[in-house]
């Protein structure tokens, strides 16, 4: 696959970066999920793990105005009895957004799409005691999994679909995929996966165990990520922030362009 031109910079592409962000989103997943069971419809994705957790069995949605698109990539989340979600990578319509409500979803806060230029990143450090590194897979990447189910509150499964374990670990400078952690006493307490695509560093993947939070390592382990992508020339990281891990971001400089509509359907 040809990558994209890399983005210079948030202000070069000022007007486009906040669909950019969004979008590094449906790519990532593309490329984690397909040939893993994913189906790939017209402008969506659907994947079904059977893991109890709504990311397990999600469709994300490229469309955000045309009802059939939506109607077809949630069809199978509806039967199958487990948590499900349903993300609109590029903005969701009222109309649809109703439909899906109607469905019984539950729209959350969109997921914030940020984006921030690695060259203006705040610095961050580690306490006395901890080291952050890349991963490779074996017994790292199966640390790696266990570190991001604890951290995120994943399943174990869902946690190792986006594991070097699963995915497999390109140690080359410019893997497409790569991941870090940070260790205390040998062990995994924080973790993050570098993807790049579309001339974007995105961040995901992002944990901190319980215990170990209010350190800095989020920032760090992000920081991290984006310094390897730095290295590599690019210029603009990206990530699509949880609740918890916003106000992280934004201390690092990233800041918000739009968002990532989020709709999550519980089973009875």
């Amino acid at each position: 696959m040809q990558q994209a031109a890399i983005i210079q910079s948030i202000g070069s592409s000022s007007e486009s970066i906040g669909d950019l962000a969004a979008r590094h989103l449906d790519l990532a997943f593309r490329d984690m999920m397909i040939g893993r069971g994913a189906e790939l419809g017209e402008n969506y994705l659907l994947q079904v793990t059977g893991e109890p957790h709504p990311l397990g069995n999600v469709a994300i949605v490229s469309d955000p105005g045309r009802l059939e698109v939506t109607q077809a990539a949630i069809g199978p989340l509806l039967t199958c009895g487990l948590p499900t979600a349903v993300l609109y990578s590029q903005g969701v319509s009222a109309s649809v957004a109703r439909s899906v409500v109607a469905l019984g979803y539950e729209a959350h806060a969109a997921m914030p799409a940020m984006a921030v230029d690695i060259d203006r990143m705040a610095a961050t450090s580690l306490p006395a005691g901890y080291d952050c590194s890349r991963i490779g897979a074996g017994n790292e990447g199966r640390a790696w999994a266990d570190a991001l189910a604890a951290g995120y509150e994943l399943p174990q499964g869902l946690a190792l679909r986006f594991s070097p374990e699963l995915l497999g670990a390109d140690m080359a400078p410019d893997a497409r995929t790569q991941f870090f952690a940070i260790r205390r006493n040998g062990r995994h307490v924080a973790t993050s996966m570098l993807y790049l695509a579309d001339g974007l560093a995105g961040v995901y993947c992002v944990a901190t165990l319980l215990e170990e939070r209010g350190k800095g390592l989020g920032a760090h382990v992000t920081a991290e990520a984006l310094r390897a992508a730095h290295r590599q020339g690019y210029r603009v990281g990206v990530l699509q922030s949880s609740p918890d891990g916003h106000s992280v971001y934004l201390g690092l400089g990233f800041e918000d362009f739009g968002g990532v509509p989020m709709f999550v359907r519980m089973p009875d």
